[in-house]
């Protein structure tokens, strides 16, 4: 069982994790989506700009569902280093 101080800390870390930990995956899957898609480099831009902010609301929306704080956190950490790599490894 977690000592009193850090079961008083989860629920504002739960919340942290949700509104700044998704922002880095929110907006390297945009990058993502604007780097693969098969569109003019101009719409891809637009796309991967447009769909920012969507896609923060709905990892916001996921990472609230997550059984711990350290459990949202880690899931932030892994898919943001999974899409680094994506974006900035895979050649286009």
């Amino acid at each position: 069982m977690a000592s009193p101080r850090l079961a008083r800390l989860e629920g504002p870390l739960r919340v942290l994790a949700a509104l700044v930990g998704t922002l880095p995956v929110a907006v390297l899957a945009g990058v993502c989506l604007a780097r693969f898609a098969p569109l003019s480099e101009g719409a891809r831009g637009t796309l991967g700009f447009a769909l920012v902010v969507p896609l923060w609301g709905a990892a916001m929306c996921v990472a609230f569902l997550s059984r711990s704080a350290a459990r949202a956190w880690g899931v932030c950490a892994a898919l943001s280093a999974v899409l680094l790599v994506v974006n900035y490894a895979v050649p286009r």
